[in-house]
């Protein structure tokens, strides 16, 4: 599990390193468009580092790891863990980079109380986690290739939510995925809900390990 782990952080550092760097560039967007309250740069930043285990498992299948791992001392359930270990790495690294953006906002700019501190961290974990939660089982039953149509799929309705949110403000900026006036019970509710969902992805993907449609 260890030797698992320690492969695919060399293959983050190696081939994900930019995608870290346009993660702290759209967080320091994100620090200015929070003079408006608009948390949709810092939130889609989160969703970026969501895709670190997708992009790893692309690798893996397009180099045949799936076939050579099966000669190692490894369950489906390690094998699959990994790749979800490190969406929850990215998880982590998405909330820090997230609050940091947000303390800095919070020091200058009025809009940001700690209501929408709070909000907009829930939101960082909820689209961190989705993309790994609907991709990764996808991924692993029909292969990388195909699985990335549902993810264009979600980056449009990504961009179709940004744009309603944009035509529902009369200045044209884009706030919040989610209603502003959520309470922190409902905010609670939808971190677990998010934590569940991603349990139960990986279930489904270890069933489904080694299925994809070549």
């Amino acid at each position: 599990m260890k030797g698992l782990l320690l492969k695919d952080a060399y293959q983050a550092w190696y081939y994900a390193k930019m995608v870290v760097v346009a993660t702290v560039v759209m967080m320091g967007a994100g620090v200015i468009s929070m003079m408006n309250g608009a948390n949709f740069f810092i939130v889609y930043a989160g969703f970026l580092l969501g895709m670190m285990p997708m992009t790893l498992l692309a690798y893996d299948q397009t180099s045949n790891f799936n076939e050579y791992s099966a000669a190692l001392p490894a369950t489906k359930e390690q094998l699959v863990g990994c790749k979800y270990i490190v969406g929850l790495c990215g998880l982590v690294l998405a909330e820090v980079f997230a609050a940091a953006a947000l303390g800095v906002a919070q020091l200058h700019w009025v809009a940001v109380d700690s209501a929408l501190v709070i909000s907009t961290l829930v939101q960082v974990g909820m689209t961190t986690l989705l993309s790994s939660t609907i991709l990764l089982p996808l991924s692993y039953r029909f292969g990388y290739e195909k699985a990335k149509v549902v993810f264009y799929f979600i980056v449009g309705a990504l961009a179709a939510l940004m744009g309603f949110s944009v035509a529902a403000n009369e200045d044209g900026i884009v706030r919040n995925l989610l209603p502003q006036s959520i309470s922190s019970l409902g905010l609670l509710g939808i971190a677990v809900a998010a934590l569940t969902l991603y349990a139960l992805s990986w279930r489904l993907s270890v069933a489904w390990y080694g299925k994809a449609e070549q």
